[in-house]
């Protein structure tokens, strides 16, 4: 017996010789693991790219908690997404986000509509890119559960555990800075489609997602050390 399921591809890693092992986050289990044949002919290994999105067909074999993939196809082609240099370090990036920081197991279709609706919108989007893994941090801690509050005033600042703006914080109080916390305000005000507007330099988007990435750490409850940020930031510069 073996079923299908839609998944989005997180990280990928040699299981001995033969085999590879498949982290994703499927329609139907949340985050999950698969094993593939690295000779298999039952579907082309390109397709396992950071963020590719499958159709895999799920043997009911399986080895600990890894499933075997009988066969699988690819659901969206994403060409601009794999060609560009900056597209693909912006993936690689999101990937490791949600591998490290996402480790529900069980159906949650609104999440992985999600993910896809992000990547379909990030493969699709133009020149005007540079923004998108800030609008990304926004947009993921509200998917889990942990939206910032819309009461920003001129000058307060945002308080990462209560994920609210305050103007007066209590000593050791932990804050995103001034400017971090006013760029957390505007982008929380900006669509998808227009965050391409904001005039940020390199120093201000590293900033922004070293903080956000702090935010998430702490209400995710893991250290989210994603050593592919800095890969992106040299990208981009």
């Amino acid at each position: 017996m073996s079923h299908k399921t839609s998944v989005v591809v997180l990280h990928k890693t040699k299981l001995g010789d033969s085999s590879i092992v498949v982290h994703g986050y499927s329609s139907d289990n949340g985050r999950c693991g698969f094993i593939i044949k690295s000779n298999s002919k039952k579907g082309s290994l390109s397709l396992l790219h950071p963020l590719g999105i499958i159709e895999a067909e799920i043997s009911e074999k399986s080895k600990g908690e890894l499933r075997f993939i009988n066969n699988f196809r690819s659901l969206h082609t994403l060409t601009k997404l794999r060609e560009s240099v900056i597209k693909n370090a912006i993936a690689i990036y999101i990937s490791e986000l949600i591998f490290r920081g996402i480790h529900e197991y069980g159906p949650s279709p609104g999440f992985f509509n999600f993910l896809v609706r992000s990547i379909l919108l990030l493969d699709a989007i133009g020149d005007d890119y540079a923004n998108f893994h800030l609008w990304f941090l926004v947009e993921l801690s509200k998917e889990v559960g942990y939206s910032p509050a819309d009461n920003y005033t001129e000058g307060s600042l945002f308080d990462i555990s209560s994920a609210s703006f305050v103007n007066n914080p209590a000593q050791g109080t932990k804050c995103l800075n001034r400017e971090d916390s006013a760029l957390l305000d505007t982008i929380l005000k900006h669509r998808e489609e227009s965050i391409h507007m904001l005039k940020l330099n390199g120093i201000q988007r590293r900033s922004f997602a070293r903080e956000m990435t702090t935010y998430l750490s702490y209400h995710l409850g893991c250290n989210l050390n994603i050593q592919s940020l800095e890969i992106l930031h040299e990208v981009f510069e």
